[in-house]
């Protein structure tokens, strides 16, 4: 799916994702959002043996790793849903739920509930030092034995860009939905520009410093 940012420019961040509640800065090539995407969609195909038409729920906080698991099942012509507001979802249970550690007990009826620690840098649960509850998949070991390449079939990447979205350096606070996720990350970065994420709560001038390190051009919300 990414492809074409890889053929342009592999090497220029895409999308950068500030968390002030835990100090982080993470920042994401082309390269490297490509293998995060390809590492997800393989191990949704290989791990969970998946149908085309999976339901699968991103039930996490706005976050980079909420971020690449989007783009992984993008990648794997998986349209997924997307709930950041932590509440359940009202709709059936899905067939593969990726959650936080707290979120884990909501989801005891799906056949498959994946666990994404809240540690900065993506180690696993049980790497950062918690437990894994019974059933349930740690994501961040488990992806990382996937590879960086995915042969499947994929959606063009520019079949997410929109003719109202520039090329630019573009900030994001939040998205609600699956939705909010493609119009505000994925369709600035499919029409050539990159993405800053900010997570959780800041204030006008921290919102504001970051904006002029990071060279915003747009504002997806106001600030």
């Amino acid at each position: 799916m990414l492809a074409p940012l890889l053929h342009n420019d592999p090497a220029s961040p895409r999308l950068t994702v500030y968390d002030d509640a835990r100090g982080v800065r993470m920042d994401f090539s082309a390269q490297t959002l490509d293998n995060w995407a390809s590492k997800v969609a393989n191990m949704l195909d290989e791990e969970f043996d998946l149908a085309p038409d999976a339901d699968i729920l991103v039930d996490l906080p706005v976050s980079w790793q909420a971020a690449v698991i989007a783009l992984g099942a993008l990648n794997s012509s998986r349209t997924p849903r997307i709930d950041a507001s932590g509440a359940p979802s009202p709709t059936p249970p899905p067939d593969l739920v990726f959650t936080t550690l707290e979120g884990a007990d909501r989801w005891s009826d799906v056949p498959d509930c994946v666990v994404v620690s809240e540690d900065p840098f993506g180690r696993g649960v049980v790497e950062s030092g918690g437990e894994l509850p019974v059933g349930t998949v740690d994501f961040g070991p488990t992806v990382r034995f996937y590879g960086d390449a995915y042969f499947g079939e994929s959606p063009q990447l520019g079949d997410f860009a929109r003719d109202d979205v520039p090329a630019e350096r573009t900030l994001v606070q939040r998205w609600q939905d699956a939705r909010d996720f493609m119009e505000s990350v994925l369709a600035p970065i499919a029409a050539g520009g990159s993405v800053v994420v900010v997570a959780g709560l800041v204030s006008a001038e921290r919102l504001q410093e970051i904006a002029s390190a990071e060279k915003v051009t747009q504002f997806i919300e106001e600030m």
